[in-house]
């Protein structure tokens, strides 16, 4: 489930640069270069301070206050993804209903998708998966090469970089084939979907281990 918010999280990000005035969403230390650059007149300033703003309250209301009570790791994971996708489609619906170019439906979007970000960042965090981010990939690359450990975990560092570059690339093939709005729909679709999923495998028998009581906060 975390790969494919991974996978999303290229897609989204993707997005966001070509289509919202070359900020990201999800990874916060470009936009802190592009807000210097903006400081300094050589780059915009609204686009970077609007989705470091609204990923800061994201990441405030998931890591928190929303679903601060919920026991359970599944439940948590189920929930939060459900809010993720929920602000992804919204995004999408103010994109095919106004497209890019007015500025307000863009920093619209663009605060929507930050948020959304910063909030599914903070409770991944929670679920304190080793090597498994699902936004950002600096401290997975050097401790792919920087740190000595089993097959195991650098399998999935190495799963990790390679499904956020899948969802850079399968972003840009939809962006060519269907328009530049889809890997929204896309990406909010399989959020959607790692939600139901997540929910219903919570429910399973023999589910108990990965469902595990969260540790208190």
């Amino acid at each position: 489930m975390l790969l494919i918010i991974t996978l999303s999280t290229g897609m989204i990000d993707t997005v966001s640069y070509l289509e919202l005035g070359q900020v990201f969403v999800a990874a916060m230390t470009g936009n802190l270069i592009f807000l210097g650059l903006g400081l300094t007149g050589l780059g915009p300033l609204l686009a970077p301070s609007v989705s470091i703003l609204a990923y800061a309250v994201g990441a405030a209301c998931g890591g928190r206050v929303a679903f601060s009570r919920v026991p359970r790791r599944a439940i948590l994971l189920a929930w939060g993804t459900a809010s993720h996708a929920g602000l992804v489609g919204v995004a999408a619906l103010l994109l095919t209903l106004y497209g890019f170019g007015a500025p307000w439906p863009r920093h619209a979007v663009l605060a929507s998708l930050a948020l959304s970000m910063g909030w599914q960042y903070a409770i991944v965090r929670r679920l304190k998966v080793p090597d498994v981010t699902t936004t950002v990939v600096t401290t997975t690359i050097t401790t792919l090469f920087g740190e000595i450990a089993g097959p195991e975990r650098q399998r999935r560092r190495l799963l990790m970089i390679g499904t956020l570059l899948c969802g850079v690339l399968l972003s840009g093939l939809l962006r060519r084939t269907l328009g530049p709005v889809s890997p929204l729909w896309a990406s909010g679709g399989l959020l959607a979907v790692c939600s139901v999923l997540t929910y219903v495998a919570a429910r399973r028998p023999g589910a108990e281990q990965w469902n595990r009581t969260l540790p208190p906060r």
